[in-house]
């Protein structure tokens, strides 16, 4: 019954207004253009990244989220340039993001500045048939409706940030777009708009012993209508390859997580969270997954914007 509930209130909360939200990641740092397009480029490196998420499973309807993204550095290492595209299923909704991303660094002595902007097309279908309804005729959902509608939005981001620490603000949704639904005998019109996302990240990296590296960080998100979510982690890479830690995100869950890096160019990270909320009765967890791979480019360092500071960095092969 409760399963059955979880999807109905989907469908009433879509339609009615709510904003549709950025799904979350324990992995955040696997994935901070998402939230801050001011990363985009920051490694100077070739990005790519692919990101799986199984939220609440054996929880009917459950949001399941795949990601793929890419981003770069040009322009003598002063423009970073990229973009990704994310699904995300939660009950009878299909939920798309394809966006292009842009940010300018500046460098400093021992440091950069970045400034990042995002265009988002976002696309939402609706599969009425994904609905198992307790009475068939029942006027207040069509279980055969199905329909799809798109639009577009903006993301901004500001990031101050150097080998060891990070610190950054973003703004997603900032164009505040609006999607409308199909309109027939047994459902009115539906419509909602894309709230802004409000989210402040930080970081730091420590290694008292150069066999052991300690890694802070935390996202805080605010979402207006909806309750603030606060995450902190902590992972230590040691060897320059294992990965082991944990996340605490704020009356939600306990993430566990276990990493490895390949030759500095290849890492794999896998999670698992225990929810903490009242939903724990109802659910097994949720996976994680994370495959990640960033590349020099070829030997022409200068060109690339490869300066001796960065090839030097103590934290090089923290991937970000």
């Amino acid at each position: 019954m409760i399963r059955k509930s979880l999807i109905l209130i989907f469908v009433i909360v879509s339609f009615h207004g709510i904003a549709q939200q950025y799904p979350w990641w324990s992995q955040y740092r696997n994935n901070q253009t998402l939230y801050n397009p001011a990363f985009c480029g920051t490694k100077r490196l070739i990005d790519i990244r692919i990101n799986y998420r199984n939220q609440w499973t054996s929880f009917e309807g459950a949001p399941k989220t795949y990601a793929l993204s890419l981003n770069s550095r040009l322009w003598k290492g002063r423009v970073g340039v990229g973009g990704f595209i994310f699904k995300d299923d939660i009950g009878p909704f299909r939920n798309l993001n394809s966006s292009l991303t842009a940010a300018y660094h500046l460098k400093f002595a021992d440091s950069e500045l970045s400034f990042g902007v995002q265009g988002n097309y976002l696309r939402t279908s609706f599969v009425g048939n994904d609905i198992t309804l307790r009475h068939q005729q029942d006027k207040a959902i069509n279980q055969y409706a199905t329909d799809k509608t798109g639009t577009f939005d903006g993301s901004f981001g500001l990031l101050y940030y150097n080998d060891r620490f990070h610190l950054g603000v973003g703004a997603n949704n900032m164009a505040g777009s609006k999607f409308e639904f199909y309109e027939n005998d047994s459902l009115k019109k539906g419509k909602f708009t894309n709230v802004p996302h409000y989210n402040i990240s930080a970081g730091f990296n420590w290694a008292d012993n150069p066999e052991f590296t300690f890694e802070n960080s935390v996202l805080a998100v605010y979402v207006p209508g909806v309750p603030f979510s606060f995450d902190y982690t902590l992972r230590v890479h040691m060897k320059k390859q294992l990965i082991a830690g944990f996340s605490f995100r704020f009356k939600d869950a306990i993430a566990l997580n276990l990493g490895y890096t390949i030759k500095e160019n290849f890492q794999i990270n896998y999670s698992y969270d225990i929810v903490t909320s009242p939903l724990r009765k109802y659910q097994s967890g949720s996976h994680e997954l994370s495959l990640i791979f960033s590349s020099m480019m070829g030997t022409d360092k200068k060109r690339r914007g490869l300066d001796k500071r960065f090839i030097k960095q103590k934290y090089q092969y923290l991937i970000n």
